[in-house]
């Protein structure tokens, strides 16, 4: 095989972990490699901090965020966008704008030592003064101990002006102790989309046109997952684009360069080309690596891969799907996957039909691999695999439809749960009463009311989010909840609305996370102070019966005497 697609597959295993030889995964190592500019997504917050370089007057840029988020990548293309060579050896460098103006840039501040990082930080303060840009990348908890470390007489004001700047993540200049910094949190910023045209650059025929004539072709899996993922490319970009969406919305936001390890590693296993040998077909499939398996068994050694390891706990080939009757009792997979991909399972079934791990193994090439086209069996398959919500979820964020009357029915119901212990009945109260109650996750008979929430009048709503000023044409939107004229400030985050839906169907739920349960106070919180609409010297309670409910107000005007108020 030509030497070329050898380095390339070698580089494809440097992007990961799994060999301890992941010289690449760091940006300045990859951007010096020969198949970075073919394999590189171009990301739009790269031409967002072009124009400040071309339209405003020099000021210090700082992209911040976690290690692993793209920093370097984006000072790369930024660069060569304004016609600039990028240093990646360089820590620190200076180059000539078009306007002529100097720029200085810090490949990453986190990289020098704690003196270095006091005295550079120091120095490039005062050069926007002197007319001359600065553009660094730095983690965030160095850059802001730094800062700590120059203003010792108000840490306090400078660490939270930057929070402030990285938490708004509005792209603005923000005026710290006098000098222009542009924050710009990476890590805030959505890089879902990563994923799918990362994974297209890396199939592109053009890198593995030596394959079609290499002496293992026949028994490459290598290769044969990058002709089966080319084959299955809208399933397959489909479902990894979705899970790390699922993810993110859970807990879990991967960075470009652990989605990157997980990527490359779904399609070489680990292996270059001197290490391929003949093995059974089914084993090293696309769809076994990307779990973490090989074939019907579990691969602990790939849980060094951060992004393998979370999405086993999400356990997705473990859940039963609607497809299971025709996958795994008929086992007629004919019309269930392409041809090749049935035959290589059908070839693996006689050995393995009754082996633990089968269904597990039938599930992982399902979701990946199946050539489905009836779109009620796709939404259901998705609503079995993430969550009943999860579909319209995804819509909603991507603007591609608004809330409705499902979302609004939901969390009235969720509401009227949280607060009374039961939905509300049709052709009962249009309000929404708010409880002071035990969290007991039992219904209490009668109940202190503080205010009213107008059910009638409240609205799920969709606002849009920075990410189209940052990544121009990639639209995001969250869910806010909207009563009468006030828009709350809670996100309605994707397990709000899975916790609300349990609520809705009675589930009592006891395995809440602090992330979620946080998400519930602060709505709760925000209700109370809109909502609250209590009587002075008047008690109101809720007294629930099987009749239907019951509102009592008690006057305490006159203290020695306590009557019922209408």
């Amino acid at each position: 095989m030509d030497s070329r697609t050898k380095r390339y597959i070698a580089y494809l295993n440097s992007l990961h972990n799994y060999n301890a030889q992941n010289e690449n995964a760091f940006g300045e190592k990859n951007v010096g490699s020969e198949f970075f500019k073919e394999t590189v997504v171009e990301i739009g917050l790269s031409k967002y901090i072009e124009k400040f370089f071309l339209n405003d007057e020099p000021h210090i840029i700082i992209l911040s965020g976690h290690a692993g988020d793209g920093k370097t990548s984006i000072m790369y293309e930024v660069l060569r966008d304004l016609g600039i060579e990028f240093k990646a050896y360089e820590k620190e460098n200076e180059v000539t704008l078009k306007s002529g103006r100097q720029c200085c840039c810090i490949k990453d501040f986190s990289e020098l030592s704690d003196e270095e990082k006091v005295e550079t930080l120091k120095r490039v303060l005062e050069y926007p003064a002197g007319g001359k840009f600065v553009f660094m990348v730095a983690n965030t908890g160095p850059l802001i101990n730094t800062f700590n470390q120059i203003y010792t007489e108000n840490q306090e004001e400078t660490e939270s002006k930057i929070i402030e700047a990285l938490d708004e993540n509005s792209g603005k200049i923000t005026d710290i102790n006098g000098k222009s910094i542009r924050l710009i949190n990476v890590a805030g910023v959505d890089n879902t989309y990563f994923a799918k045209e990362f994974l297209n650059n890396l199939i592109k025929d053009e890198l593995w046109e030596d394959c079609s004539h290499c002496e293992k072709r026949d028994f490459c899996f290598v290769y044969r997952n990058q002709r089966l993922i080319k084959e299955n490319r809208s399933k397959v970009e489909d479902f990894i684009y979705k899970n790390y969406i699922w993810m993110m919305e859970y807990g879990t936001r991967l960075t470009i360069r652990s989605m990157t390890e997980q990527l490359a590693y779904m399609i070489t296993g680990g292996r270059n080309c001197d290490e391929v040998k003949p093995v059974e077909k089914y084993k090293m499939l696309f769809t076994n690596l990307f779990f973490g398996c090989i074939g019907t068994e579990d691969n602990p050694r790939s849980d060094v891969i951060l992004a393998i390891r979370e999405t086993k706990k999400n356990r997705f080939d473990q859940k039963r799907l609607s497809a299971d009757e025709s996958l795994l009792i008929k086992r007629d997979y004919s019309y269930i996957f392409s041809d090749e991909f049935g035959n290589i399972i059908a070839e693996a079934e006689i050995e393995n039909r009754n082996i633990e791990g089968w269904d597990q193994f039938l599930r992982r090439a399902y979701i990946f691999a199946n050539i489905i086209t009836d779109e009620k069996a796709l939404e259901s398959d998705y609503k079995d695999i993430f969550s009943k919500n999860f579909g319209r979820y995804i819509n909603i964020r991507e603007g591609k439809q608004s809330p409705g009357s499902s979302e609004n029915s939901l969390v009235s119901d969720a509401l009227s749960m949280i607060y009374l212990g039961s939905t509300l009945k049709k052709g009962g109260m249009n309000d929404i009463p708010l409880t002071m109650s035990r969290e007991s996750g039992l219904m209490q008979n009668v109940q202190l009311i503080t205010g009213m929430i107008p059910a009638r009048r409240m609205s799920v709503i969709a606002e849009k989010t920075n990410d189209n000023s940052f990544n121009e044409g990639k639209e995001r939107y969250v869910m806010r909840l909207k009563i009468a004229g006030d828009i709350l400030d809670t996100v309605l985050t994707l397990p709000l609305l899975d916790y609300f839906e349990e609520l809705k169907r009675g589930v009592v739920v006891t395995n809440v996370d602090p992330q979620l349960t946080h998400g519930v106070e602060s709505l709760k919180s925000q209700l109370s102070a809109i909502c609250d609409d209590s009587i002075e010297n008047v008690i109101e309670m809720i007294e629930l019966t099987n009749s239907g409910n019951k509102d009592i107000q008690l006057d305490f005007s006159n203290p020695y005497h306590i009557k019922e108020a209408y």
